[in-house]
């Protein structure tokens, strides 16, 4: 039974970066000093949860107040600095949880407003933030981190999708309760729903395809993106970074023009991004 509560102790906000170095490898320089992770972590509207199998620590999820502008005026939101599980609970929905119990406790301060940052070419974890969870991106950020230098991250620009989770939203209680419509790839297809950029496969490596421009006009479509990009990278950096410039420039171009991703879809060693035209 996995049980998911705030961190009381320094003792705990090490266990954080113990797992942070298990989760992203021992050459991780990301992990977050464990006197940070307590001061945000007490009393200063931070909310650090821990999660637990027994007397083992799992997982973790670490975020502060921030605050967004929107014409010309501010107010809060929770910005999700970090989240992760050691690498043999993965797969148990150890992450899923975490997050749903970040949820209530950020509800639970009268905020409704949460987001972070997470590589849209990860499919792993945008099938957890944007299909499971309910988040929703039309925000890209460009090599925010520089860089990268740890192993998952190592030889192409650390872009990111910001997404955006409406806590209190039909749209997110839909995927809280498993009433949202959750419709497959060919389901989309199905309805006339066009792919933007058709990928090719050389050798068995899916390579970027060339954009097809009328689809900008359409209300919804969808991104092709590799299924395991850690293994585009491990049979050629290069082709690695082809797809990270080649996303960029969809994902930009589809933003500009109105366009959220509000799904991501898992159609054999691809998947699919869905774009809509519209606010959720």
């Amino acid at each position: 039974m996995i049980d998911i509560r705030p961190i009381t102790t320094s003792e705990e906000a090490r266990h954080i970066e113990q797992i942070i170095q298990a989760a992203w490898g021992a050459d991780c320089h990301m992990a977050v000093p464990d006197h940070l992770t307590i001061t945000i972590a007490r009393e200063n509207g931070g909310v650090v949860l821990l999660a637990w199998d027994g007397d083992r620590p799992v997982g973790f999820c670490l975020g502060f107040l921030s605050y967004v502008e929107t014409d010309g005026e501010k107010r809060l939101k929770h910005c999700s600095h970090m989240a992760g599980v050691i690498p043999e609970y993965r797969g148990r929905r150890v992450g899923e949880m975490i997050k749903w119990a970040q949820r209530e406790a950020v509800l639970a301060q009268g905020i409704d407003h949460i987001t972070w940052t997470y590589d849209p070419l990860e499919t792993l974890n945008g099938r957890l933030n944007i299909h499971k969870l309910g988040a929703i991106c039309n925000t890209y950020k460009r090599n925010i981190y520089g860089d990268g230098r740890d192993s998952l991250n190592w030889g192409v620009p650390t872009d990111r999708f910001q997404v955006d989770w409406w806590l209190d939203s039909d749209w997110v209680q839909a995927h809280r309760d498993g009433t949202h419509q959750d419709l497959s790839f060919t389901d989309w297809q199905a309805q006339g729903v066009g792919v933007l950029n058709e990928p090719t496969a050389v050798g068995g490596i899916w390579h970027a395809g060339e954009v097809d421009d009328k689809l900008f006009a359409e209300q919804r479509l969808l991104v092709a993106v590799p299924r395991d990009y850690q293994q585009v990278k491990k049979a050629s950096v290069e082709l690695g970074l082809a797809w990270r410039l080649h996303s960029r420039d969809v994902f930009e171009r589809a933003f500009a023009r109105g366009f959220t991703v509000t799904d991501l879809l898992v159609a054999d060693s691809l998947c699919y991004y869905l774009l809509e035209k519209s606010t959720l």
